[in-house]
């Protein structure tokens, strides 16, 4: 992080008084009730008006929209409505931290990770965690699985056989304005805020650690109608190795192509049961 010397800074008027740890605090919790806010109330209205358009066109009335049912409704908004639905939570999730950053603390986007020094060396660790969590989210899958307990994540994807481009456009969505989105929002500004709320003490680390994976962990519960407990700890536990290399490194760049990775290796992973149900039994 960048520090100032005060006399300087009060003389040129250029950088505001740095914030207490509670008012940083209290700021944290307000920019997230906003986000939170924002991302239900432009979700809501991006689905509502794909689906309202698509209804006008397919000449279908209220009744015949609460009659499709899951799937019908899924085909209904269609893969581009969910993209456009995930570009507009994006925005948000990155757009927040990046001008609460810049434009009110006027600090450097360094504060929080948007930064890429020795960027071969960052993808290395990138590409290092997400092997690792990987493994890690196969184990912990496999562990539930075996007391029979199933997160239902993916049936809420717009995936359907043979629908090649739109499955394409998932992923582009999924394994790459995703990771994104949700590294700059948990790992970049939720993530160095809380360490610098409880920067000298013992417990101030460990926190942010905790918090920013719990809260990463808690967002991710949404996706899920049943198992939720098998969504959560995976993702728990993926949040606590990300910010480990945000940690570790000083940017985002790292958590970013990790969670990448295991976003795109996930939905290949999905779109071959998609596409050859044979293979994978139970699916």
């Amino acid at each position: 992080m960048t520090h100032y010397d005060p006399p300087l800074v009060a003389s040129l008027g250029s950088v505001p008084p740095q914030p207490t740890p509670r008012r940083l605090a209290l700021v944290l919790v307000l920019d997230l009730l906003i986000i939170l806010l924002a991302w239900v109330v432009t979700s809501v209205i991006v689905v509502g008006l794909v689906v309202g358009l698509r209804a006008v066109q397919q000449g279908l009335g209220f009744g015949d929209i609460n009659a499709l049912g899951r799937d019908g409704m899924l085909r209904l908004i269609g893969v581009d409505g969910i993209l456009l639905a995930l570009i507009v939570q994006n925005v948000i999730f990155a757009g927040v931290p990046l001008l609460r950053t810049r434009l009110v603390r006027r600090e450097p986007l360094s504060s929080i990770g948007i930064q890429a020094p020795r960027p071969l060396r960052l993808l290395g660790y990138g590409i290092a965690t997400g092997l690792l969590l990987l493994v890690a989210n196969a184990a912990l899958g496999t562990l539930f699985a075996s007391f029979g307990v199933r997160q239902s994540q993916a049936e809420q994807y717009p995936l359907f056989a043979g629908d090649y481009v739109g499955q394409a456009l998932f992923m582009l969505g999924a394994a790459v304005l995703v990771p994104i989105g949700e590294e700059i929002l948990f790992r970049g500004y939720l993530f160095h805020t809380l360490r610098r709320i409880g920067a000298g003490t013992n417990w101030g680390l460990p926190l942010a650690f905790v918090v920013s994976a719990l809260l990463f962990g808690l967002a991710h519960s949404l996706a899920a109608t049943e198992g939720v407990v098998a969504l959560i700890v995976p993702t728990f536990v993926m949040g606590i190795g990300l910010a480990y290399v945000v940690h570790r490194t000083g940017s985002v760049l790292p958590a970013i192509v990790a969670h990448a990775m295991n976003n795109g290796v996930a939905l290949l992973a999905l779109v071959t049961c998609v596409n050859n149900p044979g293979l994978c039994p139970g699916f």
